[in-house]
């Protein structure tokens, strides 16, 4: 009897415990978006994807144009996915229909070697984050708007087609701080839309604290905060590619970051980018979007 009551009294202090610490750690986790895990089969085609960047070719060599990259205080790195596709196809295939699992291990492997190959006394890489763009033969993921169909939606396009609109180029909070004068301490969270990320993360909300757990006002610290460049387009079919006594068709296009401001109204552009659906349309219906990666003026 008396084991059994000292058991109980051990499992009781034990539970009383893990809950103590259940509720510190989410006192200060409350406020933070939790990191997602890097699994095996991300650093694996991100190995892979390095190793693409860094091997020697008569035909390219990427190693020389991310140093360029970095001499030109850029952010970009274009990859004809014709070389990807001769280095291993099944990657170039991958990000072609399935670029949400794809891209993300590409750009860390462009992270990786220019933290590797960079200067401190002359690059400044902390606040930058390095992206991929694609240029190339993308076979039938070459497609006009007219051609866009449920098919497409989540893989990899190239588009082509006049600009038809432009929004303004407005900030998009990817991170908030906030101050909390009470208990002295700095608070952050980060958000994101079904635009930011390439990733199938589920959208955070886009409120921004204003009390802690516990009920301490919060004072927004904006010096702190990072943004990002983001504008909206519409590409219209070209007129002597649509049917005839058709109207043109056209879609929305999302820009972001160095992407922004490349373009105006009129001009005749190709561009890379993953189709993707997004809410906002009337009715309740979805409205399908494409997030671009890169933009190039033909005429």
């Amino acid at each position: 009897m008396l084991l059994s009551v000292d058991a109980l009294f051990i499992r009781r202090e034990r539970d009383r415990h893990v809950a103590l610490h259940h509720r510190q750690s989410s006192r200060t986790m409350s406020l933070l978006d939790e990191s997602i895990p890097q699994d095996d089969q991300m650093r694996d085609r991100s190995r892979i994807f390095e190793e693409f960047l860094d091997s020697d070719s008569s035909i390219y060599n990427y190693k020389d144009d991310i140093h360029r990259m970095l001499r030109n205080n850029q952010t970009r790195l274009i990859v004809n996915i014709d070389d990807l596709r001769d280095y291993k196809r099944d990657f170039a295939d991958g990000l072609l229909k399935q670029p949400v699992d794809f891209l993300p291990a590409f750009d860390d492997a462009l992270m990786n070697i220019v933290q590797r190959v960079h200067d401190p006394e002359k690059h400044e890489i902390e606040t930058k984050s390095y992206r991929i763009g694609f240029s190339g033969s993308f076979g039938d993921h070459h497609v006009s708007p007219r051609a866009l169909h449920a098919a497409q939606l989540g893989k990899m396009i190239s588009l082509e087609g006049i600009i038809t609109r432009c929004s303004l180029v407005r900030p998009k909070m990817l991170k908030s701080v906030h101050y909390c004068p009470e208990t002295r301490l700095f608070h952050s969270r980060e958000y994101r839309d079904a635009t930011t990320s390439t990733s199938n993360l589920p959208p955070t909300s886009s409120v921004t604290p204003q009390t802690d757990d516990e009920g301490h006002q919060l004072q927004t610290e904006y010096g702190y905060c990072v943004f990002r460049d983001h504008q909206r387009i519409s590409i219209q079919e070209m007129p002597e590619r649509a049917p005839a006594g058709q109207l043109p068709r056209s879609t929305d296009i999302i820009l972001d970051d160095d992407l922004v401001d490349k373009c105006k109204p009129g001009d005749r552009i190709q561009l890379v980018g993953v189709y993707r659906s997004v809410g906002g349309g009337s009715g309740g219906a979805f409205k399908c979007v494409t997030r671009c990666f890169l933009t190039d003026r033909i005429a």
